[in-house]
Formats: structure tokens, C-alpha cells, sequence
């Protein structure tokens, strides 16, 4: 079956799964969350892992095991909010975002350096894009490109049905320098673990976690403003805040500036998760890359 064929199939189904009642899809996604947590237990490992490298000696293994299958849940919830999401108009899926601390990112705005928006995956991250178009902007978003192209397609185009543009993460910094130097807007992701030769280590809920460099790079090179945004759900609706900016710190020192401003940026997405930890994507292996290089001496 060709691309084109498989992209119409995907777009079908999403369509027909749209047609159900909203509760109809919430009991859906509840089971095939908990379908997920009993059979895979490679990423069952990794959140119950994870969150006891987070809060230690904050959970029994009772708990520790409640939080995952929740996690597991609120993961697959983030894929049928998407379906249903597809067949609403901007007025009606508008009514379910609020946002708050606006007033932070329009500061930033003025100093007409462009912006820099900070996220994590948190809470329907996927809808996040969709919840930016309710502060009248048409921001731009930095993804990483699915290898699956149909798939790829269409969550492309999901993500911008109501005004952000998407920019594939490679090769992008000459478009992020324009659009910044325009007064832009552009929203990116820092909360995923990279190659030792990629990034630096910060420290993540008290563990180093090796985060990418690019960003404080770019932030360096640009001085564009940073403010953290991150989305949660109340009940039925998503809330997407804004944060204080942070401060960049500039020493004269190009490592020492990366390594701090890094940690900065990290420790904004910690404060983060930590306000809504059960909305995060904890099946994530963060802390994968360890701070040695062992060396094989065989």
C-alpha cells in the first residue's frame, strides 16, 4: 500500500474513531492504558524507575505501580484527545484551553528580540500548538520528524490546523535566526535525554540528566528571551501557562555559559512536572546517558 493510501487510512480512522461520544473514547483510552501497562514491561520499568529516581521514598510499590498504570492512561488519553480533537472547529476546541500568565510571554515580546518558548512534554503536549492560536498568535513550533511518512503527514498537519507553523528540527537554526529577528515566536522541547557528545549534564530532580546544548547555543548567539510554557488538564480542560522569563547568564566563559544557562532551562522544566507530575511522560528514559564514558579495555 502506497504512502498516500496509508495517510487516507490513518485520516479515516480518525475521522470514524471522532464520530464516538467523548466518554465513549475515554473509556477506550483507560483500557488500552492499562492494556499497555500489563504488556510492556520494558516501559513499565522505565516509569517506575523514573519516578523513584524523581521521589524517592515518596511511594510504597503499591502507589509507585497506581502512579504508572495512571501515567499509562493519561498517555494514551493524550492520543484519543487528538482524535477527538480533529473533527472540532477552532470555537469549539478553544472552549476547552484557558490560559494564564500571558502577560509574561507579551514582556518578552517587547523587548523585540523575538521569543523563545520552553516546554516538556506535559500534559496533551500534542494539543499544545493548537492552545498557542487562543493568545491570537501564529507561533512556530521546532518537531522532530517521524520516520513513519503518513503519520509523519498527518500530525504535521494536526499541528498546524490553527496557525503555528512546524519546523523539523534539522537544519533549522538559519529559519529560527530569521523568524526571531522578525519578532517571532518559537516553541521547542528540552526534556529529552541525547548522546554524552550532544549535550551536557544538568541536574534533574537531584540526577544528572544530559540534555541538549543546542538551545542555550542558540540563546547565546540570539539573546532571545526565554519563557517557559507548559500545558496540564483540570477535569475537561487544558490550562496552558506561561512563566517568568529566565535570565541568561553570561560570563565570557562559551562552556561555562552553556552549562549554566542549560541548567536554567532544565531546572524551569522541573518546576515544570513537579506543579502536575502525573501528567508527564514519564515512560521516557531521562537519565539513560550516564556522566562517564567506561572504556573497553579488552
Amino acid at each position: 500500500m502506497s504512502d498516500k493510501r496509508i495517510y487516507k487510512l490513518i485520516k479515516l480512522l480518525v475521522i470514524l474513531f471522532g464520530l464516538f461520544p467523548e466518554q465513549v473514547l475515554k473509556f477506550f483510552s483507560d483500557l488500552l492504558g492499562l492494556i499497555w501497562y500489563k504488556i510492556d514491561k520494558r516501559h513499565r520499568n522505565v516509569v517506575l524507575k523514573n519516578i523513584n529516581y524523581a521521589y524517592p521514598d515518596r511511594f510504597s510499590d503499591v502507589q509507585a505501580q497506581r502512579f504508572a498504570k495512571n501515567n499509562f492512561k493519561h498517555i494514551t488519553g493524550i492520543l484519543f484527545e487528538v482524535i477527538w480533537s480533529y473533527s472540532k472547529n477552532r470555537d469549539e476546541l478553544f472552549k476547552r484551553f484557558s490560559v494564564k500568565g500571558l502577560e509574561h510571554l507579551e514582556n518578552a515580546r517587547e523587548k523585540g528580540k523575538g521569543v523563545l518558548c520552553l516546554t516538556c512534554h506535559m500534559g496533551n503536549f500534542e494539543l499544545l500548538s493548537a492552545a498557542v492560536g487562543k493568545t491570537g498568535m501564529e507561533p512556530y513550533v521546532l518537531y522532530r520528524k517521524l520516520d513513519f511518512k503518513p503519520l509523519e503527514r498527518f500530525m504535521r498537519e494536526m499541528r498546524q490546523r490553527f496557525g503555528t507553523t512546524v519546523i523539523p528540527l534539522r537544519k533549522a537554526s538559519k529559519k529560527i535566526n530569521m523568524i526571531l529577528k522578525k519578532g517571532g515566536v518559537v516553541g521547542t522541547l528540552l526534556d529529552q535525554n541525547v548522546d554524552w557528545y550532544k549535550g551536557v549534564f544538568a541536574d534533574f530532580f537531584g540526577r544528572p540528566a544530559c540534555t541538549n546544548n543546542g538551545f542555550a547555543k542558540l540563546v547565546l548567539k540570539t539573546r532571545a528571551p526565554v519563557v517557559p510554557m507548559f500545558i496540564r488538564k483540570e477535569n475537561d480542560k487544558h490550562i496552558m501557562e506561561f512563566l517568568p522569563q529566565v535570565p541568561l547568564q553570561i560570563t565570557g566563559d562559551t562552556i561555562r555559559d552553556i552549562e549554566n544557562n542549560t541548567q536554567n532551562y532544565v531546572s524551569a522544566i522541573e518546576s515544570m512536572i513537579r506543579k502536575c507530575p502525573e501528567q508527564y511522560f514519564w515512560v521516557h528514559n531521562r537519565w539513560k546517558t550516564k556522566p562517564y564514558c567506561p572504556l573497553n579495555l579488552s
